[in-house]
């Protein structure tokens, strides 16, 4: 029996998407701005996002986290691309002025006053004329109450087609620039025809008051060809990475033996910071200091290869155990903002899929990002692959603070040595260190709880500690000093963790290598 000329084109909407992807995933992107659509979204309320027909080819692949739902007119050409934004993981509302309009309109303006979802337009398709505003976003930002957001796709190398909107097609490997313009509110009645073609054309002016950013030169095909390569090696690389994974717990552990043996004995520099730092700190003789950094060299080594088990752990896992159920249970319930700090410290990195478990919320773990390009890319998906988002230290603060406006949760490492201008200092393991005090400000700022956690190995099996968080909404005094309360909580916490399994800790690490400047 024949096909339909419609269910052809839905069959066509699959291989169709995963071209559209292989096509988007080639372009560089460039935002400017996108706090414009970020700072609503993140309160649970909706936007207009509104573009010209066009410029469509490269947004709905910007879109990241954001939930959308987009009119998409009635048309053969319309089932198709409805197809591939429904598999890209929008909604779409079907009509447009011609057919169906008021009714796509009030559907998709129900669902964004009840869901808190964008809704994104091509003002003036879909079928012109070009460049002029029609009426469907004014309509659908006065239904749904939500401000508009003009955004402008400026694309660097491009084809474009003979068609009544000059389609622009962007060349593969070349940049892409998203330029988004304040949000604003539709300050007319939307019965007055008159009130409603002065919005049209106030919108087209911000449409076109929007210019291309000036960027450096692009750079060569052959450097685009290279970059390529090196995204390839990097997704070769954690392929790798989740089959060393399928050799299992018992088979990793023997490896780390090797591993630790093989640093200890080619690492001298690290071998004696970690042996003097052990004597110095735990007040031991070097005997048995010698002998506890030997053994802290493996359980690291162990902590680095562990990192391809995340995904096959959990908080189900049967070789874990919880040594304070009943706080584990209070802190899956997220009824506040939680900043949880932990150590470089047994199986540290196993700790991401504890995390990505919690909750549902929203949940960030902020790292330190390695300079190694392939294994920065290999950790973050594996450290992500419970659902968790990953994130730079040195561009962590908005994204946390977003997180735990929504009662959400932000993993931070507290034992890292960090410069003079990030520090307070104070007293770990005998001896005053430059604390972070990012994590404190952060939950000050947020008057979040500070859950100290940290996952320690316990023969073959693995133990959660969970101590009895901070609520810092009780603390008193300026905010300078109640993030100092907070550092020296997770600090002390820290400590206490340490001297609990000193073996397991990253003594190698000059955890106290920033001195205090004293005044003269």
């Amino acid at each position: 029996m024949p096909h339909s000329g419609k269910s052809l084109l839905g069959a066509l909407s699959a291989p169709v998407y995963w071209l559209y992807r292989l096509w988007c995933r080639s372009l560089r992107y460039t935002e400017i701005n996108r706090a414009a659509i970020e700072n609503t979204t993140d309160q649970g309320r909706p936007v207009v996002l509104s573009l010209w027909h066009d410029e469509l080819f490269p947004l709905i692949y910007l879109k990241r986290r954001l939930n959308i739902i987009a009119l998409v007119s009635q048309s053969d050409d319309g089932d198709l691309l409805a197809g591939v934004l429904e598999r890209m993981g929008l909604e779409t509302a079907r009509g447009s002025s011609s057919r169906g309009g008021v009714k796509a309109l009030l559907a998709a303006a129900r669902r964004m006053r009840e869901s808190g979802i964008c809704g994104c337009v091509t003002v003036d398709g879909p079928r012109g004329p070009r460049h002029e505003v029609k009426e469907g976003a004014i309509f659908l930002a006065a239904r749904a109450d939500a401000p508009i957001v003009p955004i402008r796709l400026f694309m660097e190398r491009r084809k474009v087609f003979k068609s009544w909107d000059r389609f622009q097609l962007p060349l593969p490997f070349s940049r892409v620039s998203m330029v988004c313009a304040d949000a604003y509110r539709v300050e007319c009645d939307i019965r007055d025809p008159e009130a409603v073609a002065r919005e049209c054309r106030r919108l087209e002016e911000k449409l076109e008051a929007l210019k291309a950013p000036e960027l450096p030169p692009s750079p060569s095909l052959l450097h685009q060809l290279s970059q390529a390569f090196s995204r390839a090696m990097c997704r070769v690389g954690y392929g790798f990475a989740l089959l060393l994974g399928k050799l299992g717990f018992s088979r990793i552990r023997s490896l780390a033996r090797g591993l630790g043996s093989l640093l200890w004995t080619c690492l001298p520099k690290r071998r004696r910071l970690a042996t003097e730092s052990i004597a110095r700190h735990l007040e031991l003789s070097q005997a048995t200091a010698e002998s506890l950094a030997r053994a802290s060299f493996t359980h690291n080594a162990r902590s680095f290869l562990e990192s391809v088990l995340v995904p096959e752990f959990g908080l189900s896992h049967p070789l874990l155990d919880v040594e304070r159920p009943d706080l584990l249970e209070r802190l899956k319930r997220g009824e506040r903002p939680s900043v949880i700090t932990t150590a470089h410290l047994g199986a540290w990195e196993l700790l991401a899929s504890l995390l990505g478990d919690v909750s549902d919320h929203p949940r960030l773990t902020v790292v330190r990002t390695y300079k190694n390009k392939l294994m920065d890319y290999v950790t973050t998906r594996l450290r992500s692959s419970h659902g968790a988002d990953v994130i730079g230290h040195r561009e962590a603060a908005f994204p946390v603070l977003r997180a735990l406006r929504k009662n959400g949760y932000a993993a931070f490492l507290a034992d890292h040595n960090t410069s003079r201008s990030e520090a307070f200092f104070l007293p770990f393991l005998g001896e005053e260190a430059a604390v972070n005090k990012g994590p404190a400000v952060l939950a000050v700022r947020a008057k979040a709880l500070v859950w100290p956690i940290a996952l320690i190995r316990d023969g073959d099996r693995y133990r959660i500690i969970i101590e009895e968080p901070l609520d810092t909404a009780l603390l008193e005094g300026d905010a300078e000093e109640k993030a100092l309360a907070v550092a020296a909580f997770y600090t002390e916490a820290n400590e206490r963790m340490v001297r609990r399994a000193p073996d397991q800790w990253f003594w190698m690490h000059n955890r106290w290598k920033t001195k205090r400047v004293m005044d003269d």
